[in-house]
């Protein structure tokens, strides 16, 4: 088990040899979740961040739900 610390703004650094075993580069994207009682951070490939918004796409087409890019990022819809 290896001690992290978390920084006054909620940071944690993953460390160098964990990134590179998991190919997590500077800026990429990570996905996580609470487990019951554990904080879960899965590295987030490019192939699969983008089968993410292609299911989301798809839900959104299946319920036909709408909105104008104006509403999108007036609720924040667009991060």
């Amino acid at each position: 088990m290896t001690l992290a610390h978390v920084t006054k703004t909620g940071n944690i650094s993953i460390p160098k040899s964990w990134r590179d075993e998991l190919g997590i580069e500077p800026n990429s994207d990570v996905n996580i979740e609470i487990k019951g009682s554990e904080i879960v951070i899965e590295p987030l490939s490019k192939p699969n961040l983008k089968d993410s918004f292609k299911a989301i796409d798809e839900e959104v087409r299946r319920k036909k739900i709408v909105f104008t890019h104006e509403e999108a990022v007036r609720d924040d819809l667009y991060d």
